[in-house]
């Protein structure tokens, strides 16, 4: 693999920008983009910059990957796939704690509602007169099933999140 081509999978998977990089290593950004994209290479001692700030030796950079003989090592490509995995991971936990605090904050405003509407039920028949009085219940069920619902889906995503990382620490 080519140094351009390596400069750009380390700093995508750090996820700075190229001006982060540029400001890091007194370059200037076009410089970083020329380094990328192969139309130039990078001094030795912006090499060694790059290198202290990535935490990568001057071989990982420099060396193809089938001149090393390293075959226990972590690639770039696994640590990119990591990095992807541990995203979608972060998004469905993310995801299911957010159904679950909707269900949560939709079952409190359920049952304001419904202390407000026994409230209104009583006041209704004190101050009516018991002849003309309909007395009209409301469903809460009804508002109840998308709240179990949205909990439900919550839990499983959560549950999801938690049997997956608990496959992932196995491998």
């Amino acid at each position: 693999m080519e140094i351009g081509k390596k400069i750009h999978q380390f700093r995508k998977l750090s996820g700075i920008s190229q001006e982060q990089l540029a400001e890091k290593l007194n370059v200037s950004r076009q410089t970083i983009s020329k380094w990328e994209t192969g139309a130039t290479l990078p001094d030795i001692q912006s090499i060694v910059k790059f290198c202290n700030i990535f935490q990568v030796t001057l071989n990982d950079l420099l060396l193809d990957e089938k001149n090393t003989n390293h075959t226990d090592q972590i690639t770039l490509q696994d640590l990119i796939q990591i990095h992807i995995r541990n995203r979608k991971m972060t998004l469905l936990l993310i995801s299911g704690l957010l159904f679950i605090m909707a269900s949560i904050l939709s079952a409190i405003f359920i049952m304001v509602l419904h202390s407000v509407m026994l409230r209104l039920e009583y006041l209704f028949y004190r101050y009516i007169t018991i002849g003309e009085y309909i007395y009209m219940p409301i469903n809460y069920l009804s508002f109840s099933i998308p709240v179990i619902l949205s909990f439900i889906i919550g839990i499983s995503l959560c549950i999801c999140y938690i049997i997956k990382n608990k496959k992932s620490k196995k491998d």
